[in-house]
């Protein structure tokens, strides 16, 4: 719609990229700021919150390695078979990952994930590398099937985000084969993407707080039959 060719589009995705990279950041400054401080406090400093800070850190890390796996083995293989008709599918089973955590995945009452919480979350989202599938949308399920609190594995599922987006961002530009981009494009681009991804991540937390993600699901399954619809 730009008049972009594909190299200057891939560069434009990433600029787009960093400004919801920046949403989360912001949104979350003081959770991450509080991990960071608890990671790098020294043990003879350390209390219990800084402990369970420690760990909060490490489970995110440790979260983030099945989807760093998938996009290293799986990326090439992804962009090799995509299709719009497979996208318009995936939104439609994220529209049933959406219903499913919210019909029998809410009873949790956990505050605090588990070392095998933080593997499961991260295998879900490992399977967002699929296009249609939401990444906080499968890791929000995927604490919600583990038992976790809604808005507890809401925060959790967003502060998972934080590493992987931050190392796919570096890795496409990494791989990129050039670097020409209309400045004044890119800035409109990552501002709207900030500015929606801020209105996005607020809208999401009330609605997992109020039991709606039913929304969610509804809209992915309307814009996945769309989609196959068109595309036939």
């Amino acid at each position: 719609m730009l008049g972009m060719d594909a190299d200057e589009n891939l560069l434009f995705d990433l600029v787009v990229h960093l400004g919801t990279i920046v949403a989360v950041v912001a949104y979350f400054r003081k959770e991450l700021w509080r991990v960071i401080v608890g990671m790098t406090t020294p043990k003879a400093r350390r209390g219990e919150q800084e402990n369970a800070l420690r760990k909060l850190g490490f489970l995110l890390l440790l979260g983030t390695v099945p989807a760093g796996i998938a996009g290293i083995l799986l990326t090439d293989y992804i962009e090799s078979i995509f299709d719009i008709k497979l996208v318009g599918i995936a939104l439609m089973a994220n529209a049933v990952l959406l219903f499913a955590a919210e019909r029998f995945g809410n009873r949790g009452a956990k505050k605090t994930a588990s070392t095998r919480d933080a593997v499961v979350i991260g295998t879900f989202q490992a399977v967002s590398i699929m296009p249609g599938i939401s990444r906080s949308g499968s890791t929000l399920s995927g604490g919600m099937f583990m038992g976790l609190e809604r808005e507890a594995a809401a925060v959790f599922a967003f502060l998972l985000s934080v590493p992987i987006l931050l190392a796919a961002f570096a890795y496409g530009l990494v791989t990129l084969d050039t670097f020409d981009l209309d400045i004044v494009t890119s800035v409109i681009g990552a501002a709207a993407a900030f500015a929606t991804g801020i209105v996005s991540i607020g809208y999401l937390l009330k609605a997992v707080r109020a039991g709606k993600l039913w929304i969610f699901s509804g809209y992915c399954m309307v814009v996945g039959a769309a989609v196959l619809l068109l595309s036939l």
